[in-house]
């Protein structure tokens, strides 16, 4: 039974990235092109979300700050330092991580209520100083003109610089991402921070450093965000506050809640869906707030445990279907051989 439900699993998966992969060459419209691009980039901005939130039980609301600030210093390191966009990426990586331990560090003395408010506190920072920090930010001008990224081997260099080729780049770095989150979060390490979300008391007792996991959630989480935010500015060739805006806050809060807290493959579905099917149906950016604020008051009524617990009951019924049929299928053979001929 288990093994059929991993085949199917497996065969969806496949279906989905062939998918994906064949999208660039069934349409030639940049416009959705970089639809897709964006899915990838929020997919991995939520499920660092989940890593905290999901897995670890700590609400975050720095996330974007994390996404931003890689914004930010991958286009600085590209256009101030002289550097590349991976030396960029690499360097918000390192910066983020250190933010989030201190950030935890500090907050996570006194307790997970007083996490929440100085990741709020440091979000709203973040973006007060990239409006009014001119000289290195450029304010409300934002640094416009970021080029195109490029992967240089020896004396070959080829450039990403069309959506055709970001897609994949793009593609890439989710598929890496992603991977590299559900090897960790489906190891040892993962189910210890499951633990912790569930129990403090209970990991406390079984000799988990409660506090030191979390700051590893908190500075893993981040590294991803900045990785995501870093080459997010490159496709769309310029970072300005906006990218601080509290509407990619509501997004990735919506998907991860959507798709079920501590889950993985529901998070991920749910992080395409819902970034998406609102630019297609090219809904306001008012209205569409509106609208993820209705989503999440009804997965809350409805599903509460989002997408992973209506694909856990469905599962849970068919397994009892399947297991009600072969049992009352072996029943009858039985009864059936007890008969005297």
């Amino acid at each position: 039974m288990l093994a059929e439900m991993n085949i199917r699993k497996t065969m969806v998966l496949m279906v989905g990235a062939m998918a994906l992969l064949a999208v660039p060459f069934l349409s030639d419209s940049n416009y959705y092109l970089n639809i897709i691009i964006n899915a990838f980039f929020f997919t991995v901005l939520a499920m660092s979300l989940n890593v905290i939130y999901g897995y670890t039980g700590l609400l975050s609301f720095a996330q974007v700050a994390f996404w931003g600030i890689g914004g930010y210093v991958g286009a600085l390191t590209v256009m101030r330092l002289g550097g590349s966009v991976w030396e960029g990426m690499l360097l918000a990586a390192l910066l983020c991580m250190g933010l989030a331990t201190v950030i935890g560090a500090i907050s996570l003395r006194l307790s997970n209520h007083a996490f929440v408010i100085v990741s709020i506190a440091f979000t709203l920072l973040m973006q007060l100083l990239a409006s009014e920090w001119i000289e290195v930010t450029n304010g409300p001008m934002g640094i416009a003109g970021l080029p195109s990224p490029a992967i240089a081997l020896g004396s070959f260099s080829f450039e990403i610089n069309s959506p055709f080729r970001f897609y994949f780049l793009a593609a890439a770095f989710a598929f890496l991402s992603l991977a590299t989150m559900r090897v960790v979060l489906s190891s040892r390490l993962g189910r210890t921070l499951k633990m912790i979300k569930h129990d403090e008391t209970l990991a406390r007792s079984c000799g988990v450093r409660v506090t030191r996991w979390k700051l590893f959630s908190a500075a893993f989480s981040a590294a991803f965000a900045a990785l995501a935010g870093s080459l997010y500015v490159f496709s769309v060739s310029v970072v300005d506050p906006i990218i601080f805006d509290v509407y990619f806050t509501q997004l990735i809060l919506v998907i991860v809640i959507v798709g079920g807290l501590g889950s993985y493959w529901p998070v991920v579905i749910a992080g395409f869906v819902l970034t998406v099917l609102p630019e297609l149906l090219r809904t306001p950016n008012e209205i569409r707030m509106i609208n993820y604020g209705v989503i999440l008051i009804l997965t809350i009524i409805l599903f509460p445990r989002g997408l992973a617990g209506l694909a856990e009951g469905r599962l849970s019924a068919f397994a009892g279907r399947l297991l009600s049929g072969r049992t009352e299928a072996h029943a009858k053979r039985t009864s059936d051989q007890g008969r005297p001929a």
